[in-house]
């Protein structure tokens, strides 16, 4: 690091500590130092600087009061990400948790990237994607600090991945994902929302012997529509049996679905709240001689924008059963907005935001 010796100004500690600390800043929001970097000891900006030690801690702390740098006992002071400037070109990041399957960016994850690519732009920045495959959680976290992101939606519920980013002080929420010790901000889906609702509307019609195909406990998704679905019967004197309580995967949805329809006492609606779910039971529905909307009631789940080019065209007719919706769009949109609150205010406490979801029925 090139350095300028800073003359003394009368003996003025509080003025040389002040020049200090605009030419650290500068050299942090240059990229000189970068996100993760520790700085020279106290001892050598002494020297480098040709100033008093006391002066040189007085500036440090003014920096870590700023949430530009952080203190470690034994290590010295560590810059922290705050200070990539996305005015400065600085990039946002998304990051997807890539197992080793193939289709690890399907279409709710490409239409996620899309999204934050627009959410980047109306902040002025660009768009740095990154996969976990083959990747540890250090190595991503020096791409990240490499890349000079400013800040990253982290499609993951890895918690080494989410502690080290809060460790470090690197600005970072989880996007469609979240974990009860989490100790970062989430963004998701409101899960237990869309399973009231979707209750609510099958009970509303009149559904006594409600059924439900899908995953109970195995996600946060899961646990939510699951948990408000439960919840929405509940208000009005119903619950799911057990026997209609049906637990699936992708892979085994349609043999599941038909299982479920074929009992002698099968339910007359189905939660089905998943897109694979709902097509599954649609499907085996077909197979079984029963018409949607009057031998069974079915509600789906889908992405709002892809609604009508994926989720409509995968029911006969392109008549699709009636689905909770939400919007890619305004979950990148708050995950950018809580990026940038979180950069401002480091020591805010970790949140848990929901985006908005809502029951739409085929004609609408």
């Amino acid at each position: 690091m090139d350095t300028t010796p800073i003359p003394p100004s009368n003996g003025n500690g509080g003025r040389v500590a002040a020049k200090l600390t605009v030419s650290l800043r500068a050299d942090i929001a240059a990229g000189r130092l970068v996100g993760g970097q520790f700085l020279p000891t106290e001892r050598q900006l002494a020297e480098d600087y040709g100033i008093a030690r006391m002066t040189v801690r007085r500036a440090l702390k003014s920096l870590e009061a700023a949430g530009l740098v952080a203190a470690e006992p034994r290590h010295g002071y560590r810059v922290l990400a705050r200070g990539n400037d996305p005015g400065r070109g600085c990039p946002l990041a998304y990051v997807l948790e890539a197992a080793e399957q193939p289709d690890a960016w399907d279409d709710t994850h490409k239409t996620l990237l899309a999204c934050f690519q627009v959410a980047a732009a109306n902040r002025g920045c660009s768009l740095l994607s990154l996969s976990s495959k083959g990747l540890s959680p250090d190595q991503l976290l020096e791409q990240l600090l490499a890349g000079r992101a400013w800040g990253a939606a982290l499609d993951t519920v890895n918690s080494e991945l989410l502690s080290l980013a809060r460790k470090n002080g690197f600005p970072a929420v989880m996007v469609d994902a979240w974990t009860a010790d989490a100790p970062i901000d989430s963004v998701l889906q409101d899960d237990y929302q869309g399973g009231f609702l979707a209750a609510s509307h099958l009970a509303g019609r009149g559904h006594r012997r409600i059924g439900w195909l899908g995953p109970v406990t195995s996600s946060a998704h899961s646990l939510g529509r699951y948990a408000g679905a439960m919840a929405g019967l509940a208000r009005v004197g119903l619950a799911i049996p057990a026997k209609l309580r049906v637990a699936a995967q992708d892979a085994d949805a349609s043999v599941r679905a038909r299982s479920l329809l074929a009992r002698r006492d099968r339910p007359t609606a189905v939660l089905a709240l998943w897109s694979r779910m709902s097509q599954a039971v649609a499907g085996a529905a077909r197979e079984l001689g029963l018409v949607l909307g009057k031998n069974l009631d079915i509600v789906g789940w889908s992405i709002e924008e892809l609604y009508e080019s994926a989720f409509r065209p995968g029911f006969p007719g392109g008549r699709p059963p009636p689905a909770i919706v939400w919007s890619a769009s305004a979950m990148a949109q708050t995950t950018v907005n809580r990026l940038a609150e979180r950069r401002a205010n480091p020591n805010l406490p970790a949140m848990k935001l929901s985006v908005p979801v809502r029951l739409r029925l085929p004609d609408q």
